[in-house]
């Protein structure tokens, strides 16, 4: 037991003189005659002698009042215990639902024991504690609000489901601290594996920090590679394991093309953390490659793998800009996409001929210059590469027409206000596909193994960013480049929100066979449900796509547990019991006015 005011009970021995000073002195009376003393009650104490003090003697009365007072100064100094628990007066759960904690080392789950350890501090939580509790998945969400209602933080506990996904746990821990970090006394508790990266910007404030860290082992395979490519030996599927913990591990290989068994391998015991890879002959035609392992591992949901054999299905783009989230957010939203950025083409990727790294490079604002890439898109400034010639700027210029090409379908270049426009002109192998009263605007050019789109005005230019119109266009152009058709099978990552160009309501079905409908917001359809490993599809209109998401993540496959994080620049240890201080000076204070209220019925009964 310890006191947070310890000074207060230094009062008890100057209050406790004084009350028994009081008992010591002896009331000075005045000298009266009376006729006769037998008139007076033979009372000791009234004929002793005056003086100024009297000897102490026994009384109920004296004790009850030292016990009053020394029953108050207790109270005065705040004494506390200590208690274990995770749960303080105020406190915020972050529960990890990442990939990694459906690691079944723990049973039923890490995320089964983060739930259960929380259920348990809610219980065991007092009456006037508050608690919240946030859900720390790939988008961090409050699931529970700061409130003293257990009913409503179990239900919200129950909600929680897995995902096979990256969880933003940097997000959650800032969530948690705009919460709580302005609170004396408050708790921020992260329930983890601590399997995510390190955490540099982030401020508890006055919030304590607890990292209950969850699981104990690490044995996992994963599927670290899948692909498909044309050889001097013909087209050859390669597929590579990945051991992820410190124990040498094996397992079965079955590789699948459109759905069919094309090989059933045992991979030999591979050694800690190292890799092991087959190559096999692809079947001509197949488009769908899926590696499936089955391992005596923890970890399930990165034990499968997909490969589509189509170009415009995976697409790696690199956007050379000056800096537009408008563009960079309707490439990064599309499936297909992996985008890089740069303000400058990288020396690799700068030459006409030749196999670069990237399907597609977009220049906004910049000056296009002749790159490895099968496809190129222009905004705003042309290059000696550029299909067309640049003459000079035009202010504020008013649409004329546009060709029925699949390029701008569903993109009404009609309403568009157009601040500055490059004047151009087309070269002879180019087509205009749209033209303002400057001359062209929309510019065309298919040669042998490369396609390029020249757009006469950057979109910053332009209110075509705030247009339903645009993202229609990056995809419709997307699909330009990379060969003309846009892909129905898609590969995505799980948990990574996409989007399609879907104008009307669409039936989302998943893995476990159950139907979402999904409403789009303007001109775009975007999904964020696809957590799960597994096969997706989506309807709309009569059409049907397939979308198959995959945990794709080496930090992910990694289930060692972290004893130690690295948050906000400097080291947390993971903490077996915190500990709380409980206060009880109140029924102290409660005793100390029973104790009074007896020494006064006894005061009353004597007189």
């Amino acid at each position: 037991m310890t006191f947070q005011n310890s000074a207060a009970l230094i009062w008890f021995l100057p209050l406790a003189g004084v009350i028994v000073a009081l008992y010591l002195l002896k009331m000075k009376r005045r000298d009266l005659q009376v006729p006769a003393t037998f008139l007076w009650p033979d009372r000791v104490e009234e004929i002793r002698a005056n003086t100024l003090f009297q000897k102490l003697r026994p009384s109920w009365l004296l004790f009850l009042q030292l016990l009053a007072l020394l029953i108050a100064v207790g109270a005065l100094a705040k004494p506390q215990t200590t208690q274990k628990g995770l749960a303080g007066s105020v406190t915020v759960f972050v529960v990890d639902t990442s990939a990694s904690m459906s690691a079944t080392d723990v049973k039923p789950s890490r995320l089964g024991e983060a739930v259960r350890q929380t259920q348990e501090a809610i219980q065991s939580a007092k009456p006037t504690d508050r608690i919240a509790i946030i859900e720390a998945g790939a988008t961090p969400r409050v699931i529970s609000a700061l409130s003293s209602d257990p009913a409503k933080q179990m239900a919200a506990l129950s909600s929680i489901q897995p995902t096979d996904a990256e969880g933003q746990i940097g997000e959650a821990l800032r969530l948690a601290s705009a919460l709580v970090g302005g609170i004396d006394g408050a708790r921020i508790v992260l329930l983890s594996d601590g399997d995510f990266e390190p955490i540099a910007n982030f401020s508890r404030g006055k919030a304590a920090f607890v990292y209950r860290c969850i699981g104990n082992l690490d044995d996992n395979l994963s599927v670290g590679a899948l692909g498909v490519a044309q050889t001097a030996s013909g087209r050859q599927l390669y597929c590579g394991i990945k051991n992820n913990s410190l124990n040498p591990n094996g397992g079965t290989l079955n590789l699948y093309a459109d759905g069919k068994l094309l090989d059933s391998i045992r991979s030999p015991k591979i050694p800690p953390t190292g890799q092991w890879g087959r190559t096999i002959a692809a079947p001509p035609g197949a488009r769908l490659f899926e590696a499936k392992l089955d391992a005596p591992d923890f970890l399930k949901s990165d034990n499968y793998a997909v490969c589509i054999a189509d170009p415009s299905a995976s697409l790696h783009v690199l956007l050379v800009t000056k800096g537009d989230l408008f563009l960079e957010r309707a490439l990064a939203l599309d499936p297909r996409v992996t985008l890089d950025k740069a303000t400058e083409v990288p020396a690799t990727e700068s030459a006409a001929s030749g196999v670069g790294s990237y399907d597609i490079v977009v220049f906004d604002g910049v000056p296009e210059t002749a790159v490895k890439a099968r496809g190129v898109l222009t905004f705003g400034k042309a290059g000696s590469a550029s299909p067309v010639t640049e003459k000079g700027t035009v202010s504020k210029p008013r649409f004329v027409s546009s060709e029925p090409v699949p390029l701008l379908s569903s993109v009404d270049l009609a309403s568009i206000y157009i601040d500055h426009q490059t004047s151009i002109v087309a070269k002879a192998n180019g087509e205009t596909v749209a033209q303002t009263s400057a001359g062209p605007v929309v510019v065309t050019a298919k040669d042998t193994g490369k396609r390029q789109i020249f757009v006469a005005f950057e979109p910053l230019e332009s209110d075509f960013p705030l247009q339903v119109g645009f993202p229609i266009f990056v995809a419709n152009a997307l699909d330009y480049l990379a060969g003309g058709v846009s892909s129905t099978t898609l590969s995505v990552k799980a948990g990574q929100p996409f989007s399609l160009p879907i104008t009307s309501e669409a039936k989302l079905t998943t893995p476990s066979g159950e139907v979402v409908t999904l409403n789009p917001t303007g001109a775009n359809l975007v999904v964020r449900e696809a957590r799960s490993v597994g096969k997706y599809t989506i309807e709309s209109e009569g059409r049907k796509r397939t979308i198959y998401a995959t945990l794709r993540s080496e930090r992910a496959s990694n289930i060692r547990p972290e004893k130690d994080l690295n948050l906000g620049g400097g080291q947390v240890k993971a903490s077996t019991s915190p500990v709380r201080f409980a206060d009880f000076w109140r029924p102290l204070a409660v005793l100390a006015i029973l104790v009074l209220g007896a020494e006064w019925w006894m005061f009353a009964r004597k007189s």
